[in-house]
Order: structure tokens, then sequence, then C-alpha cells
């Protein structure tokens, strides 16, 4: 009987982990989007200099929040992203639309696919 109490508390608390886990994810995964969609904003306001200023603002909260990430996602995602938005600085210093766009683009298909991975269902279980 101890036995399997214990068992079924270990299985509880796992699970109250596992949906902690996820939600803390996508939190941080919408941060980092919102954070995208500035940057994207200002480009397509040709804003230079504040699509400049959110880049960075996005740099720091990806460095701030990629190790967290690590944890959760595949490494080449978070490789893509850290090249594109490597990328996307130069390209914004260079004032090239399309190719900034482009990269906003992926860092943001680069965020929704982490955010799909690790979500809850059964595709995901098995």
């Amino acid at each position: 009987m101890k036995s399997i109490i214990i068992s079924f508390t270990i299985f509880v608390l796992m699970i109250f982990c596992i949906i902690f886990s996820v939600n803390y994810l996508n939190h941080i995964c919408t941060r980092l989007q919102d954070s995208n969609l500035q940057v994207e904003k200002s480009i397509q306001l040709n804003s230079w200099d504040e699509a400049y200023k959110n880049s960075q603002n996005f740099t720091t909260e990806w460095k701030k929040y990629s190790p967290k990430l690590a944890i959760f996602s595949d490494h080449d995602e978070m490789e893509d992203i850290s090249n594109e938005m490597r990328k996307l600085t130069q390209y914004i210093n260079h004032r090239d639309s399309e190719e900034s766009l482009s990269s906003t683009n992926v860092i943001q298909n680069s965020l929704k696919r982490i955010m799909e991975m690790q979500r809850l269902n059964i595709e995901n279980l098995f």
C-alpha cells in the first residue's frame, strides 16, 4: 500500500511539473515573439534606429531566456534563432528591409515551432 501511495504522489508531482514547464515555455516564447514583432513593425515603418534598438532588446531577452529554452527544445532551433538574430542586426545596419523582414519571419516561425513541439498532446507523448 505504501508503494502505491508513493508512486501515485510521484506521478501527480511529475504532471504538475510538466504543466508548469510547458506554461513557462509558452510564456517565454510569447515574450520573444512580441519583441520580434516590435522589430518587424519598426522595419516596416522604415524606422531603422528604432529597429536597431528593438533588435538589441530582442538580443538581450534572447540571451536571458535561451539557456532556459535549451532545456526544453531542440538545439538546432536554438542555433537557427541565434544565427538569424545576428543576421538581422547586420541587415538592419545596412537598411535592407527585404532581408530584415525575412529574418524576423524566420525567427517568428522558429519560436512557433518550439511552442508546437512542446505542446501537450498525444502526438508529442508517443
